[in-house]
């Protein structure tokens, strides 16, 4: 599975767990374990967003043009992930 696919299958996931939250928290259910397994998800979908971003050419700056000083990614995970992944998986048209 290339980058790309693997980012669309993540945001299925993220949107199918913000689902299932909102399902558990109506009928008065915990949902804590959701609830954190949703922040580990989207953090994942982000550094793999800019990754994949930056394997296309573009700068952080374009990627995140504003981003608070608390909340920078990890650039040291997102070069591995670059790493992980060949320059021909990312299409540079899309």
């Amino acid at each position: 599975m290339n980058l790309r696919e693997e980012l669309k299958a993540k945001a299925v996931e993220i949107r199918l767990t913000k689902i299932r939250i909102k399902e558990l928290q109506k009928s008065g259910a915990f949902a804590g374990n959701l609830q954190y397994s949703l922040i580990s998800l989207k953090k994942d979908f982000r550094h793999r967003h800019i990754a994949a971003s930056l394997m296309r050419g573009r700068s952080y700056e374009q990627i995140e043009p504003k981003c608070r000083e608390n909340n920078k990614p990890n650039m040291d995970l997102i070069k591995e992930i670059m790493d992980e992944y060949a320059k021909e998986d990312v299409c540079v048209s899309a």
